[in-house]
């Protein structure tokens, strides 16, 4: 189960209404996104609460400014309405984007946006309001009827490609009443992707008793976590109690509620006004200027990004930059030859991924590298493009760096496990395979600890031919997965460490410090 704060954005503040009315402001984005990160937010989720209904263009300066600072996942919406609008929000940092109005108005959408960023990318945005015994789907905040209902609404986003719904109780929105139980449960049963329940928390106990069983995998809070109701950290543990699988706060995410339940002058809710406490994460380090991210030459730079135009490689770069390394972009072939380290990552599909690689001419320095023995970091698809094919969309060839198949999990409607929903999206624990604890205290995860958690989503996994090739691995709805490999100079992972809060910035520093062999 995860735990997402919602920010509410209109123009350059978070605010908070009833029912996304009578709005008050609550603070500053980048400020809260911080605090909630800090806490121990599994995921942010920031909607432009106005953007459709103005046509605004705010939420990609306010991602730019989360990336800065923020290593976890978040979701961003409100006002999308073109695939290039999709692309500028993952490029800028965020991991999904979700969509309501832009949908509703053309179904057909959903489903050229999957295709051509993936399905774990799209999250469908429901606005919920009841209709004697049903709910009607809702746009514009719950101003504009659609007429389609709501069950039937979401069972038809994810056929057309939807890869998780965000689904908001109007009625509750703010009022602190509950959630709607009937309603998380009739859509939760209804599909079998993730579901996030948002609209109306009172409580970390009304929560849980809401949403445990319910069948939703995510639960978005906004009013608890403004006002200072309650802490992330709070939330969990009852969750945890209830019987809810959820990824374990860790020791800094619980001395800072401790420091800010102590001390009253370090969070002021009403003005949100906070201290910093990620000094040990360098967060403080990130530079706040667009112009001075990722200026260094590639020949000068510590690790180059190779940007093939799908990936997100902004969020890598900060992550990057926030422990002192020097980062380029690679946007030519002569840039990814120049390289010490290269670091691949990727967000979409395999085969929008390889033609990219090949159009802009980058496979073969990318290759020449790896042959050098120069030290390789893929990330998610970056990961997967390595292998030697994949099944996602029809059968494609990769770069076959690392011989095997990307194949798919299986159907959900095929395994009766609960929980299992398909993209898999959220925060699991990884491991060494059985047999080989020492190769992963030999690489990049040398002073991780088994079990640590990290952020995954996706649809597919690669299978290596030679097992020897698996670094890590993680388990979901019952299969076992290659979480991590290692393969002469190169290091992959499944799960994307920019977004794996601590652990995933310990480990890209590990890898920036890595010596070619």
């Amino acid at each position: 189960m995860r735990v997402i704060a919602r920010l509410d954005v209109k123009g350059p503040n978070v605010v908070k209404g009833v029912q996304f009315e009578a709005l008050r402001v609550m603070g500053q984005p980048a400020d809260l996104a911080r605090e909630y990160f800090l806490q121990g937010a599994d995921e942010l989720l920031y909607i432009d609460i106005v953007a459709s209904l103005y046509r605004r263009e705010n939420l990609l300066h306010v991602v730019r400014e989360a990336a800065k600072g923020i290593f976890i996942p978040f979701t961003a919406g409100g006002g999308v309405r073109t695939l290039k609008d999709i692309r500028d929000l993952l490029l800028a940092g965020a991991e999904k984007v979700a969509i309501n109005t832009a949908a509703v108005k053309n179904p057909s959408f959903i489903t050229e946006a999957a295709q051509r960023f993936g399905s774990q990318c799209i999250v469908l945005s429901i606005e919920a309001k009841r209709k004697g015994d049903s709910w009607e789907a809702y746009t514009d905040n719950g101003r504009e009827a659609t007429g389609l209902d709501v069950v039937e609404w979401a069972r038809k986003g994810e056929l057309l490609g939807a890869g998780e719904i965000l689904l908001t109780s109007v009625d509750r929105e703010g009022t602190k009443r509950g959630l709607d139980a009937e309603l998380i449960k009739k859509v939760s049963t209804a599909v079998s992707v993730s579901v996030i329940a948002s609209g109306g928390a009172s409580s970390p106990v009304e929560i849980a008793g809401t949403v445990v069983g319910s069948g939703a995998d995510a639960v978005a809070i906004a009013s608890l976590l403004h006002y200072g109701t309650t802490r992330v950290v709070e939330i969990k543990d009852v969750l945890a109690t209830a019987g809810a699988s959820v990824r374990p706060c860790t020791e800094t995410e619980r001395a800072h509620l401790a420091r800010t339940a102590d001390e009253a002058d370090v969070v002021d809710y009403n003005r949100f006004t906070l201290r910093q406490f990620g000094d040990s994460i360098g967060i403080e380090n990130a530079p706040h200027d667009e112009l001075e991210l990722f200026q260094t030459p590639p020949e000068k730079a510590d690790v180059v990004i190779i940007d093939y135009g799908i990936n997100n490689v902004r969020s890598v770069g900060m992550a990057c930059e926030s422990f002192g390394t020097k980062v380029s972009i690679a946007h030519s072939p002569e840039a990814i030859r120049a390289a010490k380290r290269l670091i691949l990552p990727g967000v979409g599909a395999f085969g929008d991924g390889m033609h990219a690689l090949r159009e802009k001419g980058f496979i073969g320095p990318l290759l020449e590298q790896i042959k050098r023995g120069t030290p390789f970091f893929g990330i998610c698809l970056g990961m997967q493009l390595l292998f030697s094919q994949s099944e996602e969309f029809g059968l494609h060839e990769g770069l076959g760096v690392i011989e095997g198949k990307v194949v798919m999990f299986p159907d959900p409607r095929e395994v009766r496990v609960s929980g299992y929903h398909l993209p898999h999206i959220g925060w699991d624990a990884i491991h060494p395979p059985a047999g080989s604890p020492e190769r992963w205290r030999q690489s990049v995860l040398a002073h991780t600890r088994p079990g640590t958690y990290a952020y995954f989503v996706h649809s597919l996994y690669g299978v290596p031919a030679d097992g020897s090739d698996v670094l890590a691995v993680s388990s979901y709805g019952g299969i076992d997965f290659c979480a991590a490999l290692q393969h002469k100079n190169i290091t992959a992972t499944q799960f994307h460490p920019e977004k794996s809060g601590m652990m995933g910035l310990a480990l890209l520093r590990r890898f920036c410090e890595q010596r070619a062999a």
